[in-house]
């Protein structure tokens, strides 16, 4: 089947992340990894974007990406394959080096973007490639690294994120930015923004199938899989009750916190994520019904009313 079109626009944020074709690695070692660095610097610098928070783990990595001009695929396939072409070359090796295309998730709430950079800077701990988050502060693939050593804190540029960490001098934002993460241990560690398994291998709640997608769909459907246990577990509902058209009171809160987490908070549309819960599209739109919200992030399929672009113009460069 046809692939659907990325959500993307001027000023958008996105979890961008891309694997090794069947889960080989994409660095052999630390010339590797210097080398797709320098690429993601080159390219930020000749597109213009910025990257808020990155690491690299043995076969996959993760960008937090913005731009001004919507060109996150442009980005993404200057990137790609001039690593593929130098990895290839360098290893005397031919064929993909990724599996598929890059996967991407647009982001559309501050706070879903202040959890996806603890996500992020986070991974390598929580993969175990790293024990401790005194042995995370030296590892020098993850952005990490480069805030605990900055001299300035990074988000000059991004008055959003130093208002949030701000600390009162240097180091008391640092130490508000590392309390953010350990704090983030602390949670559960399935967090909706996991890289997780391969689509298939996802494990659906209980009494829920996995239904037929289009090519493109797997990432969001996990994260609609995800969305149903958080919203279930908070209402104290079994996800069996919801799937078989419950119409109390706590499932019809369910189902809108599904709703608003996958469709506002996430970009998906409407109607496929109303086809996995079995109710109609009417439906969702009603329980979506809701006065608009002042200051929110841009709207997934026009990009207007969109705070962070008006807040966040600059970059963040690796260094």
């Amino acid at each position: 089947m046809a692939r659907g079109p990325r959500i993307d626009f001027p000023g958008a944020f996105h979890h961008v992340y891309a694997r090794g074709i069947e889960k080989r690695v994409i660095f052999t070692d630390d010339e590797d990894r210097e080398e797709l660095r320098r690429r993601i610097r080159l390219n930020l610098e000749r597109f213009g974007a910025s990257c808020l928070a990155w690491a690299f783990l043995p076969n996959h990595f993760h960008l937090l990406f913005q731009s001004e001009d919507g060109i996150l695929s442009r980005f993404m396939h200057c990137l790609m394959s001039g690593y593929s072409l130098y990895f290839n070359g360098r290893h005397d090796r031919v064929g993909h080096l990724f599996q598929n295309r890059f996967r991407s998730v647009p982001i559309q709430s501050e706070p879903y973007l202040l959890e996806l950079i603890r996500y992020i800077h986070l991974n390598p701990l929580r993969a175990g490639v790293v024990g401790t988050m005194e042995e995370l502060a030296e590892y020098r693939w993850s952005g990490h690294r480069e805030i605990i050593r900055s001299r300035v804190p990074p988000w000059r540029d991004f008055p959003f994120l130093l208002e949030f960490f701000h600390g009162g001098d240097r180091e008391g934002t640092r130490t508000n930015y590392r309390k953010f993460l350990e704090d983030g241990l602390r949670s559960d560690p399935t967090v909706a923004y996991s890289d997780g398994p391969e689509p298939n291998e996802e494990a659906a709640p209980a009494g829920w199938e996995v239904p037929s997608m289009q090519d493109g769909q797997e990432d969001s459907y996990r994260e609609f899989l995800r969305a149903v246990s958080r919203a279930c577990r908070k209402r104290g509902i079994s996800t069996e009750e919801l799937r078989a058209g419950r119409r109390d009171r706590s499932s019809s809160h369910a189902r809108r916190e599904i709703l608003k987490d996958c469709v506002v908070g996430r970009g998906m549309d409407r109607r496929i994520v109303c086809s996995w819960l079995g109710i109609t599209d009417a439906v969702g739109a009603y329980l979506l019904r809701s006065p608009p919200r002042r200051g929110r992030f841009p709207d997934a399929r026009t990009g207007e009313g969109g705070l962070l672009s008006a807040i966040l113009p600059g970059s963040l460069r690796s260094s």
